[in-house]
């Protein structure tokens, strides 16, 4: 049986602008003395709803009840990225700025960046399986019925549930197989599968799950397709019947409930991310929303 995990809301976004990448060049990151612009997903990201839900949200406000006058959900020096590899880019250029990403993101980009503890609490694995990291999210793969599934798909979540499969997934992630057992190889004919939605997922699949999936069937022949810009467009591929199941990196959005089943594969971290070299290292719930909502620096000690 899977681990619960609380829902995690969706808000609007805008797109990202180059007005906070200009603010910061030319900048020593050790001299910066404030925070002064964010970076945030779009409404479409899962990364973003997550944020919304444990950081917007964490006193009772919402993105609704503290709207700017000009309709922006957050405050104007919030600026918005695609994907993660962009808020990666875009904090890396800006030792002014902070964003937020999935924690399995940071290791291979700590010549970039750094995580920051939030609340006192360094992001790792362990804060987050002990519950003592409060920004946590689940990886869920999506579809319209488990019955429906093709073969293929349904072994390949065996292959992420299996021994083998947890033991990837544990090396950034938490795995949420109860009684992992080794895997099976795939038997049948098919060689497709398709899998679209959260660049936050795309990683882990990318680099370690799919290359030991096709490592442990030899002689098989797959064509696994990975893509997505979201969580969003994975829910609406898989209503919609263009992917064989979709990732998201959140809850199942309220109007996908009826629709579509969740299965999670994991619980993941996001990381609080400055500039490598700037000298923040903690910051709290309330500095993140203040940034976020009212445009208040973070001061840097």
């Amino acid at each position: 049986m899977k681990k619960k995990i609380l829902a995690i809301g969706l808000a609007a976004a805008m797109s990202v602008t180059a007005v906070g990448l200009m603010a910061g060049c030319g900048t020593d990151g050790a001299s910066i003395t404030q925070i002064t612009v964010a970076f945030s997903r779009p409404a479409s990201s899962g990364t973003y709803g997550a944020f919304n839900e444990l950081v917007v949200n964490s006193d009772g406000k919402s993105i609704d009840e503290a709207r700017n006058d000009d309709g922006l959900d957050f405050a104007e020096n919030v600026q918005y990225s695609n994907e993660t590899g962009t808020v990666i880019a875009d904090v890396a250029a800006n030792p002014q700025s902070l964003g937020y990403i999935s924690l399995g993101a940071v290791a291979a980009n700590t010549d970039k960046i750094k995580a920051v503890q939030v609340n006192g609490v360094d992001a790792t694995v362990a804060n987050i399986e002990s519950g003592d990291y409060k920004l946590s999210r689940p990886f869920n793969l999506v579809y319209k019925s488990y019955d429906d599934l093709s073969d293929l798909a349904k072994n390949f979540i065996s292959f992420i549930e299996s021994t083998e499969g947890q033991a990837l997934v544990n090396e950034d992630y938490i795995g949420q197989a109860e009684n992992p057992v080794a895997y099976v190889p795939y038997e049948g004919d098919e060689t497709t599968l398709t899998l679209t939605g959260s660049t936050s997922v795309q990683p882990l699949m990318r680099d370690f799950i799919i290359p030991a999936f096709q490592e442990a069937n030899p002689g098989k022949n797959f064509t696994i397709n990975l893509s997505g810009s979201g969580s969003g467009q994975g829910e609406t591929d898989a209503v919609a019947g263009n992917n064989d199941m979709g990732m998201i990196s959140r809850e199942l959005g309220e109007s996908y409930t009826s629709q579509l089943e969740a299965h999670t594969i994991a619980l993941d971290g996001i990381a609080v991310i400055v500039q490598k070299d700037v000298r923040l290292t903690n910051v709290t719930f309330d500095q993140l929303y203040n940034l976020y909502m009212n445009g208040t620096p973070i001061q840097i000690a």
